[in-house]
C-alpha cells in the first residue's frame, strides 16, 4: 500500500509540474532529428479488397502479411511555436522497407507539420504531432508522388535550456490512389509504425 502511495505521489507531481505555466513562448524555436525503425503495419489492397497484417514473407497463394520486412528511418524537422503549445513547421524524411530478395521500397515524405505540447515544464514534455503532405515513392524501376500523413506521439526529456533526447512512435499513412481505369485496381494504402529516437534542439 505504501509503494502504491508512493507512486501516486510521483505522478501526481510530474503531471502537477507538466501542468504548470508553459516552458515555451511564441517564437520559440525547435529543430529534431529523428533516427529508428520502419515497422510494416497494415496494406489495403483495392484489387481483392483485403488487407494484410505486420511484417514477413508471403507463400505463393497464402497472403497472410505485407510481404516486407523492418526497416528504417529518418528525418529532420524545424518548428516554430505560434503560442507557448502549438508549433508549425515543416519535416523532411527517409525510409526503406526489405520486401523480399534483394527488393528495397523506400520513401522521402515532405510534410507540413503541426505540434502540440499539452505537457511540458523545461525537463520533461509530452509532444503530439500531425504531419501532411507529399511522398516520392520508389520499388524497383518504378517510382510515384503520392500523398503521406503521419500521427506522432513521444516522450522528451531535456538536460539544459537547449538539447534534449527520447522517444516518438506513431503511424505513417501512405496511399497509393490510381483514377484511371485501367489501373484503378491497383490502388491502395500501406501504413507503418516508426519508433524514433528523437535529438532536439531549442532556443
Amino acid at each position: 500500500m505504501k509503494k502504491l502511495a508512493l507512486v501516486l505521489i510521483i505522478c501526481f507531481s510530474v503531471l502537477s509540474s507538466a501542468m504548470a505555466a508553459p516552458y515555451y513562448d511564441t517564437g520559440s524555436q525547435m529543430f529534431t532529428i529523428n533516427v529508428g525503425a520502419a515497422i510494416p503495419f497494415f496494406t489495403y489492397n483495392a484489387e481483392d479488397d483485403g488487407v494484410y497484417w505486420g511484417p514477413g514473407q508471403n507463400e505463393p497463394g497464402n497472403l497472410q502479411n505485407m510481404n516486407e520486412f523492418v526497416g528504417g528511418q529518418g528525418s529532420i524537422a524545424y518548428q516554430v511555436f505560434v503560442n507557448p503549445y502549438w508549433a508549425l513547421g515543416g519535416e523532411l524524411g527517409y525510409q526503406f522497407n526489405y520486401a523480399g530478395g534483394n527488393n528495397i521500397g523506400s520513401s522521402v515524405p515532405i510534410l507540413f507539420k503541426v505540434s502540440a505540447y499539452p505537457f511540458q515544464n523545461g525537463f520533461f514534455e509530452i509532444p503530439i504531432s500531425l504531419g501532411v503532405g507529399l511522398n516520392y515513392l520508389s520499388f524497383q524501376d518504378s517510382s510515384k508522388l503520392s500523398f503521406s500523413a503521419k500521427i506522432e506521439i513521444g516522450m522528451m526529456f531535456y538536460f539544459n535550456d537547449e538539447w534534449g533526447l527520447g522517444v516518438l512512435g506513431g503511424f505513417n499513412f501512405i496511399p497509393e490512389i490510381y483514377f484511371t481505369e485501367g489501373r484503378s485496381q491497383y490502388s491502395g494504402i500501406k501504413a507503418y509504425s516508426p519508433i524514433s529516437i528523437s535529438v532536439a534542439y531549442r532556443h
